[in-house]
């Protein structure tokens, strides 16, 4: 079968391999889409988490986690799927023409509702971890929101955020890309800013206003409530620390940071605003399988359309072209690879 195999830094090819052999546990699953993820990038640019994102060969691994598919074969133990179920999962070696999944207590696996696309299934995945990183900022209507990254994730809560119902006062987004942020205002988000041609925190200031107070402001701050974090740390990216920005930019005492981006390195911060302002910082990553079938259902009832952030689908005959566009977030949202 051919695979995408992963061999070091900026070297992924497209190879035969042999198609896997499955046990009683296991089901094996013919993969129509699998996305690439931004820890995805992280492995690919810089050898990062690679044995946590691949599945092993003798040479090399098979990438993909976020993917899905026809089961094409039933172990004799397996009894809750069949041949012939669509369904998405999450594992490694999703960039491959068939993949062996093995059901345990758990798993990451599910049902897909005739009506869902299988390359709308292949952003499940990152839709769950956008509306797990939704939640934990416990948003509220009239909130000032601003979210940092304009990729997979940070465009998911804004379409998690419209099909929710939820009205913030303003939805700000902040990228460095004009492509992705144009795509995010055609989403929903009130307001874009690009990082690289603008002062963030003056132009942050003037659409939210400053924080009331009852004496003179050493550092006026803006009225903001929620900060989402979808960059994290991006060695390649010239650009000022985003968590940084967003601890000084929340507001006081109910201001909360939800920090779900990946860091390629240690970094350092100093904390001053956040003891002072008691700004509450949390960690968000993952989803949880109630997550996955609230995202499953908000795709179902046509809430959400993932169709409008798949900007390319390649065939993984050009699995390095599939990456190098990836990389490339001035013409790339997600590439979805199909085997």
């Amino acid at each position: 079968m051919k695979a995408a195999v992963f061999h070091g830094i900026r070297d992924i090819r497209t190879e035969e391999v042999e198609k896997p052999k499955i046990q009683d546990n296991e089901i094996l699953i013919n993969v129509k889409a699998c996305g690439i993820c931004g820890s995805d990038l992280h492995m690919y640019k810089l050898n990062l988490f690679t044995p946590m994102l691949t599945r092993p060969l003798k040479k090399g691994g098979i990438p993909g986690h976020e993917y899905s598919g026809e089961i094409v074969e039933v172990g004799k133990n397996v009894k809750r799927f069949k041949v012939g179920d669509r369904v998405f999962a999450v594992s490694n070696g999703g960039m491959a023409e068939f993949i062996p999944y093995t059901i345990t207590y758990g798993s990451s696996i599910y049902k897909l509702p005739p009506s869902v696309a299988y390359k709308e299934a292949a952003t499940l995945e990152p839709l769950a971890n956008s509306y797990h990183a939704l939640m934990k900022g416990k948003p509220f209507n009239g909130a000032n929101i601003v979210i940092y990254g304009a990729g997979t994730i940070g465009l998911g809560i804004v379409q998690c955020i419209k099909a929710l119902g939820i009205k913030p006062n303003k939805l700000i987004m902040i990228d460095l890309s004009d492509y992705r942020l144009n795509l995010a205002k055609k989403l929903g988000a009130d307001e874009i800013i690009n990082a690289k041609t603008e002062s963030v925190p003056m132009k942050i200031m003037k659409i939210v206003g400053p924080m009331p107070t009852f004496r003179p402001a050493l550092f006026p701050m803006p009225k903001v409530d929620i900060v989402y974090d979808c960059v994290g740390y991006i060695k390649d990216q010239k650009a000022p620390l985003v968590l940084q920005q967003a601890i000084n930019m929340a507001r006081s005492y109910t201001g909360t940071v939800v920090v779900h981006g990946i860091f390629e390195e240690n970094i350092k911060l100093d904390l001053t605003f956040m003891i002072a302002k008691q700004v509450k910082v949390i960690g968000s990553f993952g989803f949880t399988p109630l997550d996955v079938k609230k995202s499953i259902k908000l795709i179902e009832n046509k809430l959400v359309d993932r169709s409008k952030i798949i900007s390319h689908e390649i065939s993984i005959e050009k699995a390095k072209e599939a990456f190098e566009t990836q990389c490339n977030i001035d013409k790339s949202v997600k590439v979805i690879i199909k085997p």
